[in-house]
């Protein structure tokens, strides 16, 4: 059974980073849909898309801003209502799911297919490349996941999950199998349809090379200090009771430990 962790969740904030990373764990190509497409919310366990209806567009910082996935503020159907539920996922999973640090990054950019503007203009549940789904499961198989009844979901176990928190190797057997019982829908690598899936390196690189270009910018110290911080203060505001708690606990006891050794140094 899963157990409370102290790990860190340590989102991929940079864009760069996250993109080459997802295209690290990817393969095959893929033909780019048309540009001139509306998002269309998934259903399923995915919440409605806000600007459903309309094309994907950019998200502006403040509280309109994503919560994680922000890799594709700039062009996306996503807003917080879809961003804030993959960050508990991914926060639950650190914390109850006993992850390695592969499978934390593996889930987070699953967890954000729904906001890649080529997966958000497609109708039904995000279409996923089986080769990337089966790097996820490879990464995650012995980290800890519960059904959702209400959803008919696998996924992280959260903190009344004890009774049917159990590996992901226990609900599923294989990639495929993993990202459909997590809500996904999946598409064979050599699928001849003329629809891209995600994971797959040509459904990112156009993404890749606008953030290439945009890195190019300077952003200042204070700048970058600043987004951290905010950043802090959205993970606090979603944390629950027990958790700020504990949090509160684990910095006065570090503030103890500190004083007594400088006391030693002394």
């Amino acid at each position: 059974m899963g157990r409370c962790s102290t790990k860190k969740v340590l989102l991929i904030q940079n864009p760069i980073l996250f993109l080459h990373l997802l295209i690290s764990f990817s393969s095959g190509g893929a033909v780019k849909p048309d540009p001139g497409g509306v998002c269309v919310s998934k259903g399923g366990r995915f919440p409605p898309y806000e600007s459903a209806g309309k094309p994907p567009n950019s998200v502006g910082r403040g509280s309109k801003d994503l919560t994680m996935c922000r890799v594709f503020r700039k062009r996306t159907c996503c807003s917080p209502a879809q961003t804030t539920p993959a960050f508990v996922a991914v926060r639950n999973l650190a914390t109850y799911g006993e992850a390695s640090q592969d499978c934390l990054h593996l889930f987070e950019l699953l967890e954000c297919s729904i906001c890649n503007p080529n997966v958000g203009i497609q109708p039904g549940p995000p279409r996923i490349c089986s080769s990337f789904c089966d790097r996820v499961f490879e990464a995650c198989k012995d980290a800890y996941f519960a059904s959702n009844a209400l959803t008919q979901t696998i996924g992280p176990c959260g903190v009344n999950d004890e009774i049917l928190c159990v590996k992901a190797s226990y609900w599923e057997s294989n990639g495929t199998s993993f990202c459909e019982a997590a809500g996904f829908s999946v598409q064979k690598d050599e699928d001849s349809r003329e629809e891209t899936c995600y994971g797959s390196k040509a459904s990112l690189e156009s993404v890749v090379e606008s953030w290439s270009r945009d890195s190019k910018k300077k952003t200042s110290f204070k700048t970058e200090t600043l987004s951290c911080f905010k950043d802090l203060l959205q993970w606090v505001r979603v944390m629950t009771t027990i958790q700020k708690v504990s949090m509160g606990v684990s910095f006065l006891v570090a503030g103890m430990f500190l004083s007594s050794w400088l006391q030693a140094m002394e």
